[in-house]
């Protein structure tokens, strides 16, 4: 009998061992539903074993001026307060983990990496206006028991001009919110991001340049990442901190892992390549996903309308109903 309970606790330890390695943040970035009859849950993330969401309550600015504007009444739902309360509500039900990721939209141009003003009082105003906004949305996060804020993305000029503020910020945030903490850098700036130090992770949106051809090889691919892993390995251990590609994805399009911002705009029914979608997540994940550095990150990105999203005439991020939806559950069972 004392053989058996041996064997048994033994089992155990192992299984629990098991279940605590395969923790890994495998992430999914959710598109904000323009209205509330477009959303009723998150099943559509069990194709691929996801057991995270990255939900994005956006923000809006102009550029060169300081005002941001959030939960007002002509955002959609699913970026309102109402709407984001209701996604953490079902993603609880379903017993995935949130990442809640504020994210500013420069109106007019869309990324916010160039956004900068040029008077110090302007800084000041756009300074409590951001605040304002991520302290909203760290309450939030607080109330309703979510596993991780993210505080901001991809502000380039502002990080390197701002570095007080951002500390002061975290600070603040630490006040209210017991979570987890990290900040979304873009791919080519995370080692100038000089806050690291106060989060918990450090956030990379990875979409780094790998391939300028129209059908990617993998073994290309490789070569590519291999000397970028090199080098996040490096920052990690510098840091002592683990790594979260806090975006990452490929459209199913020719020269798909080549420069994102240049084939963005293309229409998503337009030189549709299902095949360099798979290739390029294949690469990410049989380099990226094993390694100890990294604690998993989010897929960019999946819609509400699952029936209407995505398929084999799509072009776009959405890995919804392609063939890559058997690589990223692959990868996603087991790690």
């Amino acid at each position: 009998m004392r053989l058996i309970k041996n064997i048994l606790l033994i089992l155990l330890i192992f299984f629990i061992f098991v279940t605590v390695k395969s923790q890994k943040i495998n992430g999914v970035c959710f598109v904000s539903p323009s209205s509330k009859e477009l959303f009723s849950n998150f099943n559509s993330f069990k194709r691929i074993n996801a057991n995270w969401v990255a939900l994005t309550p956006y923000a809006f600015s102009k550029a060169n001026e300081p005002a941001v504007k959030f939960n007002y009444e002509h955002s959609w739902w699913g970026e309102q307060t109402e709407g984001t309360i209701s996604m953490i509500k079902q993603a609880k039900a379903e017993g995935l983990k949130i990442m809640l990721k504020p994210h500013v939209w420069v109106m007019g141009e869309g990324w916010c990496g160039q956004f900068d003003l040029k008077t110090e009082e302007d800084w000041k105003k756009w300074e409590k206006d951001y605040a304002k906004y991520i302290l909203s949305n760290a309450k939030i996060a607080q109330q309703y028991n979510v596993e991780m804020l993210c505080i901001g993305t991809e502000y380039k000029i502002a990080t390197a001009k701002r570095v007080i503020f951002w500390k002061a910020l975290i600070k603040s945030i630490r006040k209210i919110y017991t979570g987890k903490i990290t900040y979304a850098s873009n791919w080519d700036n995370y080692t100038n991001i000089k806050f690291w130090n106060e989060l918990d992770y450090i956030g990379v949106d990875a979409y780094f340049p790998l391939s300028q051809t129209k059908n990617v090889d993998v073994n290309r691919l490789n070569t590519q990442w291999k000397k970028i892993t090199t080098r996040l390995k490096s920052f990690s251990e510098k840091q002592n901190k683990k790594i979260i590609f806090t975006e990452f994805g490929y459209k199913s399009i020719h020269f798909s892992a080549w420069n994102q911002w240049e084939i963005e705009g293309i229409q998503p029914d337009k030189n549709v390549n299902l095949n360099a979608q798979e290739n390029a997540y294949r690469s990410l994940f049989q380099n990226v996903w094993s390694q100890k550095w990294i604690e998993g990150g989010f897929l960019w990105k999946w819609f509400a309308d699952d029936k209407n999203s995505g398929g084999l005439n799509n072009s776009d991020y959405t890995p919804q109903h392609k063939p890559v939806e058997k690589i990223i559950k692959k990868y996603y069972t087991t790690n």
